[in-house]
């Protein structure tokens, strides 16, 4: 049985303008230790998906589909019972750190909370067990003490905090929702090696949620590309990296610089994918990219696209599927 399980996953939430359904027919499967990506633009249900995982969705939305962790399905968990699962056995470490972050609290009482809740750990034993996670992300003491608050702290420092927080109860599936947001270049290696480490210690499951290809490329092992909610392709990493099935995962790759583009600088420009993501109150008929595509035809505007295995493991949801090898 694997460790998580989604199956036919779809979410819809209430909006002023009537039920806006945000994700349709997600289906993946984690073992432990597996790394899993999600890929794709701005507003394609990336972190939605994350959300539904955690049980973290807004008042009245709808779920169906199935969601299992180690055998529960937790969308029939009640919050009582989420509240003993979230931090224990599935843990996010948000976007944000400074809004996710109580910025009244420090960051002792901060990561207190969660041992406090699972571990009943009395005031000695938690402040041991925060010093080593401080120190296991790379925040000794006494250089960062634990009555510091979050605005005393770096961008890269408040995320490690947040990373604390997220593997303080060694949970079984930990999820990263665009965890190097903001970052210089250097913090965000540091950030990404720090999380890939602990996930490798401690055997956990790891979801990394990223619009940045190059960090699902250093972190994980399989990938979701999607878009309007929708899976686009799916497999193997670097399979979906070296053969993009859909004419969507081409458009992300080419909009990529390469090394040495800077000497055609002024010569040409990078490709983009033309047109804009459609409102998702206002979705067209069969495929969701069909208006943005080069190779659309009329029957991708008239039916949902059928799956096409491009390798063995590696599916694109498209009639029209383009194979093109990258080094």
């Amino acid at each position: 049985m694997p460790l998580l399980q989604a199956k036919g996953l779809s979410v819809t939430i209430p909006s002023i303008d009537g039920p806006l359904q945000i994700i349709k027919d997600i289906n993946f499967s984690l073992n432990r230790g597996d790394r899993l990506g999600i890929v794709g633009e701005s507003g394609c249900g990336k972190s939605i998906t994350a959300l539904t995982l955690m049980s973290l969705l807004p008042p009245k939305s709808k779920i169906s589909g199935n969601v299992q962790l180690d055998g529960i399905d937790l969308l029939k968990q009640s919050h009582r019972q989420m509240c003993n699962i979230r931090g224990r056995r599935i843990s996010m470490i948000f976007q944000e750190p400074m809004t996710a972050l109580n910025p009244v609290k420090t960051i002792g009482d901060q990561l207190s909370e969660s041992l406090t809740l699972h571990f009943k750990l009395d005031k000695s034993e938690c402040r041991k067990r925060i010093l080593e996670l401080l120190d296991r992300v790379g925040l000794p003491e006494p250089r960062f003490p634990l009555n510091l608050y979050p605005h005393q702290l770096s961008g890269g420092q408040r995320q490690r905090v947040m990373i604390a927080m997220a593997i303080a109860c060694e949970p079984d599936v930990l999820i990263a929702d665009e965890p190097t947001t903001a970052l210089d270049v250097t913090v965000q290696d540091q950030i990404l090696k720090l999380i890939s480490e602990l996930a490798d210690k401690s055997g956990m499951a790891l979801v990394m949620i990223s619009h940045d290809l190059g960090v699902i490329a250093q972190t994980t092992e399989n990938v979701i590309v999607m878009y309007t909610g929708r899976i686009m392709e799916q497999g193997k990493t670097i399979d979906v990296f070296k053969k993009m099935g859909h004419p969507y995962s081409l458009g992300l790759f080419s909009a990529i610089p390469r090394p040495g583009s800077s000497k055609t600088v002024g010569k040409r420009r990078l490709p983009s994918i033309p047109g804009q993501v459609p409102n998702l109150h206002q979705l067209p008929k069969g495929c969701t990219f069909a208006d943005r595509c080069s190779f659309a035809s009329e029957q991708c505007s008239q039916n949902d696209p059928p799956p096409i295995e491009i390798s063995p493991g590696h599916t694109a949801w498209c009639f029209h599927p383009v194979l093109n090898e990258r080094d």
